[in-house]
């Protein structure tokens, strides 16, 4: 039941920090100004992703 609660609120925190990401994208340029081989976008995108499939994991299950 908490492993449910904590990946839900992991997913939640990664959808409100998107964003923020996107912001960092927009002023490095896309992570052309710094030594990063992803942009934050694609890395918190990616995130995002796993943290939804483990919780689409946990209730089908």
């Amino acid at each position: 039941m908490f492993e449910f609660l904590e990946k839900a609120a992991r997913l939640t925190v990664n959808v409100v920090t998107l964003p923020v990401s996107v912001a960092a994208d927009v002023v490095t340029l896309g992570g052309e100004l710094n030594d990063r081989g992803k942009s934050y976008t694609e890395t918190k995108l990616k995130r995002i992703g796993k943290d939804a499939s483990k919780i689409v994991e946990d209730v089908a299950g």
